[in-house]
């Protein structure tokens, strides 16, 4: 990608980690709303490492942190939190979040998968594995990255088309009483329980 800003076209790697949560949420967040809650200032701070760049070593292992990705095949763009480059050369993206996401890690999951196909792209190797660390409960998981390549291939091209009109809003307690544009999405007092 060049040093211009991608067409209209293009999707933000974490537009797709907010569309699988919530539709509406990605279509606020794109269209410029935010605003941060508790949930998003716990989250910046268990960012703070990686979100300062650069790389160090841990047990032979070089982590990139705020890594650029890319892939101009399915035109998404974005940083990933932390990229592993193991001895043998296996790149591991790393995707680091508060919590489990109202219970559901398919958003986590499609934000980190995401990561492994630009970086498949730009660097013309195999992504095996990515993984995911839970920051409050200091745990990380490894996934197949084959097992859901296919639901985000085809959550970029759902959120491409869905995301160019807007989205209504649909109360989803479970969701909603987390997000932090709910105000913005329903200020006209739905019950938040």
């Amino acid at each position: 990608m060049t040093s211009s800003e991608p067409d209209s076209g293009w999707l933000r790697i974490s537009a797709i980690q907010h569309y699988a949560y919530c539709p509406r949420q990605a279509y606020l967040l794109s269209d410029g709303v935010w605003a941060d809650n508790h949930l998003t200032v716990q989250g910046t701070a268990g960012h703070e490492r990686v979100d300062a760049g650069g790389a160090d070593r841990r047990r032979g292992v070089v982590v990139h942190h705020r890594v650029p990705l890319v892939s101009h095949e399915l035109r998404l763009h974005g940083i990933a939190d932390a990229v592993e480059q193991h001895r043998d050369g296996r790149l591991l993206p790393v995707e680091h979040k508060r919590g489990r996401g109202a219970g559901d890690l398919l958003p986590s999951l499609a934000q980190v998968v995401a990561q492994a196909i630009c970086l498949e792209e730009m660097l013309d190797v195999e992504v095996p594995e990515v993984a995911l660390y839970i920051t409050k409960e200091r745990r990380r998981d490894v996934y197949r990255t084959e097992e859901h390549r296919s639901r985000v291939v085809s959550l970029v091209e759902e959120a491409r088309l869905r995301l160019q009109e807007e989205i209504p809003p649909n109360f989803a307690s479970r969701l909603c009483q987390s997000c932090s544009v709910r105000n913005a999405c329903q200020p006209r007092g739905a019950e938040w329980r």
